[in-house]
Formats: C-alpha cells, sequence, structure tokens
C-alpha cells in the first residue's frame, strides 16, 4: 500500500468481552500524516490518537464511534464538522483496519477505507492493544470513558 503525503491515515480497531453479561467494548484509533509518499507506512507523524469504552454494546460500535471522532475532528464540511470545531482539515482521509465490516461505515466522499493485513501493519496490534486497554479500564472503573 502507498501511503501519500496531504492524506490523514487513520488505523481504528476495537474489542469486546463477548463472555460478560454486561459486555464492554472499546474502541481506538491513532491517525498519522507522511511528510512524504511511504510504500510500507515507515516514517508517519502520528498527530491524534483516540480511545472509547462503553458497557453494552459491541466491537464494531466503538470502531464506528471512533470513526466518528476522527470526522467531527478532522473532517471537511462533507464530514459533518462545523469549521469552529476541526483542528485539521485533511483532502482526503484513509480508514485503516483489518476488519472487513468497517466498508458497511458511512462514509463522506473525500473519506476512503482500506482494509489490510493484520500482521503486516504494526500500527493495528497498537490499536487494537489501545481498544483492549481502554475495555479493561472502563470494566475496572466501572463508567464509560472517552479520552
Amino acid at each position: 500500500m502507498k501511503f501519500e503525503k496531504d492524506t490523514l491515515y487513520v488505523w481504528v480497531g476495537g474489542s469486546c468481552d463477548y463472555g460478560h453479561k454486561e459486555r464492554a467494548g472499546g474502541g481506538a484509533y491513532i491517525a498519522e500524516t507522511f511528510a512524504t509518499d511511504s510504500k510500507d507506512g515507515v516514517g508517519g507523524k502520528i498527530v491524534d490518537t483516540y480511545t472509547t469504552s462503553d458497557f453494552n454494546t459491541k466491537e464494531f460500535q466503538m470502531i464506528y464511534r471512533a470513526m466518528d471522532h476522527v470526522l467531527e475532528k478532522f473532517g471537511t464540511s462533507e464530514c459533518h464538522a462545523s469549521s469552529e470545531n476541526r483542528a485539521g482539515t485533511f483532502e482526503k482521509i484513509v480508514f485503516l483496519s483489518n476488519v472487513q465490516y468497517i466498508q458497511n461505515y458511512p462514509k463522506p466522499e473525500n473519506v476512503e477505507i482500506r482494509i489490510l493485513p493484520y500482521h503486516k501493519f504494526p500500527r493495528q496490534k497498537e490499536v487494537h492493544d489501545m481498544a483492549s486497554q481502554a475495555m479493561r479500564d472502563l470494566r475496572s472503573s466501572g463508567e464509560g470513558v472517552n479520552t
């Protein structure tokens, strides 16, 4: 995969402990940009991270919540973000994950979704670990968390 400059790449992941009655879930993202084009994803600069968690939910709902947060924070006007709330605007936002179901996410015109092999890109493991930790933190605190 080619990583292009002037594009926001967002690794999204989630986790859910389906074995518990109230089912805790976590979602996370790592957003990064590249100063120059990259073929392997090396050399990116992390511009933001985010985790969220809740009870009585599912993994995909937590991933979608993280994706919504990206569009609220970094999206252009087509991405439902008001200009007062934007931290930055990118010509293109690319969501990256190993889970197929994010392809069903309703996305604006300047957003792409790419499904990548889990073990090929270390960021995917990092974002999954962040989501799992958010879920564990929720379970230990007993409250929903957004950071």
